[in-house]
């Protein structure tokens, strides 16, 4: 056979199953419509009757008639098949099983699953007794796996992937051929099954994407461990921690429903770029879980702890001070020794605490002037508070209710949560977090040292907080593989941080410097850089990362006109250019980045400058282009 018929061929049959999966979707659909349809004209008619019954005998019968058919609400066991996207299923695997009376079968692997009739039409991927065969198992390998309780062995005779959008198939990967749809006909042997960044640009859409087709044995492994304790993930840059987490999670809450509740669970993120990085995946992923800053959940759980008419201010010029490891130990020992007042009274009167000046000030002169502007705040019942003040306040306000007190929210409340980027986080924050889980104290941590790029935060914390762990039976897991960034990038950020790097999985791409003669011609060569990206890839996304914010202002006019150019310092996720100082992009990725005069004496050789010179470098997926007129950075140079 023609090897063009054939994959027609190929082609047409997959289309054809497609075809029939979207019918089952329908037909699940119109058959759970007229379900609830039903069961509301039914609650409708009893109401009627209760309303128009003049026998309270009658009326209490028919409320709970009312009642009981409320438990039998068919929105409870008939789920909606959510399938935002068009893309019933990712992946489809055959097997060849020795029991007679399974034989040769295939399954389709997809994010929800879905039922025609009693037969499983799409497996959800959480089922991980079927989709195991999928992660950790290649083409042709034979399997040993329990499966519905029963030993199962065989051998794994197909494992394609499948790129759906809009219920229409644009995508077939094989173990011999790649079929791509382009420009309304199909190609054989394309490019290799899209990066992240490329599923982005088909999507116009550069928030987190679904990973679900992408986990590799190890993060899957990770996902689907047994242990609902802590478990700690680390590893470099583009490794997938974050996304392990959130996808541990989803696992958690189809698998463990009672234990694991997705409204009180809690994802907590660096910052407001991050949060809204992830928001989209994790809404398909994880309901009604909540995910938030540690900021905004620490007011709201201020809230929930009684802490109202609270005034904030960024302004703080001890908050360095305040978040020293040490003020830990000494709110512990305050409030064993003192009674509770107002919380934020409690606040002032514990930074007036000899101990605590002592601990903070080694000057006379400063301790002396903080104690008389601590007092003046008691005397006025000043209630603005500093975000330096507000966890240590959270924890106060946590340590003043009994131990086993449980305040919704705020103390002993949640499943789960989730701290990403945790060593950029202080002692109190996480102690903090620690304290609002439930007596299991479920955690997923997620934290790399290579990427603490907060000066002011004192490191020691997170070790402290790590050792807690690790005492409680802390599981810890390393992600070693890199899927983000191109093999060259990667490479230049292995020299940047000293950490090795296994580039073994990794796509190749573009690392190009361009010294230039002074500002001028930098700010030109990034011009012609970016117009040349936009125009050849109009839905990628490009940012230019500076270390300086007075840069960001400069290079923004200086690319005024250009097409897509994003607000100036804004993060998004759509198409375009966005020109950005480097503290706000870590944990987000970028089709390309432009990195702006990296230099010597902007990226210096302390730790946090090479962490934060690594971050940046590794936001970049396929290309990166140094363009600078200073000395170059150490570990830049070639």
């Amino acid at each position: 056979m023609d090897g063009s018929v054939q994959s027609l061929d190929i082609v047409a049959k997959e289309q054809e199953r497609l075809a029939g999966i979207c019918r089952i979707i329908d037909r699940a659909a119109a058959d759970r419509n007229a379900s609830l349809a039903q069961h509301d004209a039914r609650t409708r008619e009893l109401e009627q009757e209760r309303l128009a019954s003049v026998s309270w005998r009658e009326k209490n019968d028919l409320a709970e008639k009312l009642l009981e058919h409320g438990h039998h609400d068919p929105r409870k066991y008939l789920k909606d098949f959510c399938d935002s996207a068009g893309s019933p299923y990712f992946a489809i695997i055959g097997i060849d099983d020795t029991d007679k009376r399974i034989g040769s079968k295939e399954y389709l692997i997809g994010k929800q699953s879905l039922l025609d009739g009693n037969r499983v039409a799409v497996v959800d991927w959480r089922k991980a007794e079927i989709s195991r065969l999928y992660y950790d198992y290649e083409e042709g390998e034979d399997y040993l796996e329990t499966i519905q309780g029963r030993e199962r062995e065989g051998v794994l005779v197909r494992k394609d992937k499948v790129g759906i959008t809009s219920q229409q198939l644009h995508r077939l990967e094989t173990s011999s051929a790649s079929y791509e749809l382009v420009d309304g006909a199909w190609q054989c042997n394309g490019t290799p099954f899209q990066t992240s960044a490329d599923t982005k640009s088909r999507a116009g859409d550069h928030r987190l994407v679904d990973i679900v087709a992408l986990i590799d044995p190890d993060q899957f492994r990770m996902i689907t461990r047994e242990t609902d304790g802590c478990t700690y993930i680390t590893g470099g840059a583009g490794c997938g921690k974050t996304t392990v987490a959130l996808h541990r999670l989803s696992f958690l809450h189809f698998n463990q429903p009672k234990l694991f509740r997705p409204d009180r669970c809690l994802v907590l993120m660096f910052n407001r770029v991050l949060r809204d990085y992830v928001k989209k995946t994790s809404e398909e992923l994880l309901g009604k879980t909540r995910v938030d800053t540690f900021s905004a959940w620490s007011l709201s759980a201020l809230g929930q702890l009684g802490v109202y008419s609270l005034t904030t201010t960024f302004e703080d010029p001890h908050g360095a001070r305040k978040k020293n490891s040490v003020i830990t130990e000494l709110l512990d020992r305050y409030a064993k020794e003192t009674r509770k007042i107002d919380p934020v009274m409690d606040l002032w009167r514990f930074f007036s605490s000899g101990y605590v000046l002592d601990a903070l000030f080694a000057d006379d002169r400063q301790r002396q002037a903080f104690a008389a502007d601590i007092q003046q705040k008691l005397v006025d019942k000043v209630r603005v508070v500093s975000f330096a003040d507000v966890s240590i306040l959270l924890r106060l306000c946590q340590l003043r209710r009994p131990a086993d007190a449980v305040v919704p929210g705020a103390l002993n409340h949640y499943d789960h949560v989730i701290v990403d980027e945790a060593q950029d986080l202080g002692a109190l924050e996480l102690a903090a977090v620690l304290a609002a889980t439930s007596a299991r104290r479920s955690l997923t941590v997620c934290a790399d040292e290579k990427q603490k790029i907060l000066s002011f935060v004192d490191g020691t914390g997170f070790v402290n907080f790590r050792r807690q762990l690790q005492l409680s039976g802390l599981d810890k897991e390393t992600l070693a593989i890199s899927y983000r960034s191109a093999r060259e990038i990667l490479e230049l950020a292995a020299r940047v941080s000293g950490r090795p790097v296994d580039t073994s999985k990794s796509h190749s791409g573009v690392v190009k410097f361009y010294p230039e003669k002074d500002r001028s011609s930098a700010l030109r060569k990034v011009r012609l850089i970016v117009e040349q990206l936009v125009g050849r890839e109009p839905n990628s996304l490009t940012a230019v990362i500076c270390r300086q914010k007075a840069d960001v202002k400069t290079i923004h006019h200086a690319l005024a006109g250009v097409g897509g150019l994003h607000g100036e310092g804004e993060v998004c996720f759509e198409p375009g250019v966005l020109v950005v100082n480097a503290h706000i992009v870590k944990g987000v990725e970028f089709t390309n980045v432009i990195l702006w005069n990296p230099s010597e004496t902007d990226y210096r050789q302390t730790e946090i400058d090479r962490n934060l010179l690594y971050v940046a470098l590794t936001r970049a997926s396929k290309r990166l282009y140094v363009v600078h007129w200073r000395p170059l950075a150490k570990g830049l140079a070639a």
